[in-house]
């Protein structure tokens, strides 16, 4: 197993790194407090390492608790410690993925270990940065723990999405359904007034009766209006 080696800088998260890895060797290989500070002293390399060698002389058979407390303040001041622990405090998801938004959570949470010190209040600090509209779906269920919160919200986000999905789909179809049940309306509309059109009586216009016939006007010949022949009026004719 490799141990983690940190080369200084001003880069605090790349500190904080390097305190996290070591101390999960300390779970592997259990060590007294000296020896805890031996086992991460040696994995100092550049610049971190000259300066813990001017440092160790006065500063020996110090615990891991008291090395820590040196180490901070040189690489990651209380300052910036404060930073982060407000950063947390504040943070929201917005516009970010419950993945984004999680991994940020956990990012920032080791800064605030008073905050999350029980997995019931690190699930409802988790559950009160989620979108107003995961949080109305996840927090009416009353979770007691962090992954079921986690899981939940997870969930939530994929159903909002394929709703979203499903409804614009619904819109589009309903539009096109309009648009084509226009169109055929259109159509039938021209074909009504064609048929309309075509049906009418296209016969002249006679000068004589004011009707619409063809041929000889009746009126003039003195003939039937009903069987076309003289001799009687059509209210005659049998």
């Amino acid at each position: 197993m490799k141990p983690p080696q940190f080369h200084g800088g001003l880069d605090s998260l790349k500190a904080e790194t390097w305190v996290l890895d070591i101390e999960k060797l300390f779970e592997v290989f259990p060590c007294s407090k000296t020896q805890k500070v031996l086992l991460a002293t040696f994995t100092l390399e550049d610049k971190a390492r000259r300066l813990w060698m001017l440092m160790r002389e006065n500063n020996k058979d110090i615990g891991w608790a008291r090395f820590l407390e040196i180490f901070y303040d040189k690489y990651f001041p209380q300052c910036v410690r404060d930073r982060k622990v407000s950063e947390f405090m504040e943070r929201k998801q917005n516009s970010m993925t419950v993945a984004e938004y999680e991994a940020k959570f956990t990012e920032l949470a080791r800064f605030a270990p008073h905050v999350v010190d029980t997995d019931d209040k690190k699930a409802r600090h988790f559950e009160g940065g989620l979108r107003d509209d995961i949080l109305e779906k996840v927090n009416v269920l009353k979770l007691e723990t962090y992954i079921e919160v986690l899981d939940r919200a997870i969930i939530s986000k994929a159903n909002i999405a394929r709703q979203a999905t499903s409804t614009t789909g619904w819109k589009g179809s309903k539009r096109q359904g309009f648009f084509s049940k226009k169109k055929f309306s259109k159509k039938q509309n021209i074909g009504s007034s064609t048929t309309s059109n075509s049906s009418r009586d296209t016969s002249p216009m006679c000068n004589i009766c004011s009707k619409r016939h063809r041929g000889v006007c009746y009126r003039m010949s003195r003939a039937c209006f009903k069987c076309g022949k003289t001799g009687h009026m059509a209210r005659e004719c049998n």
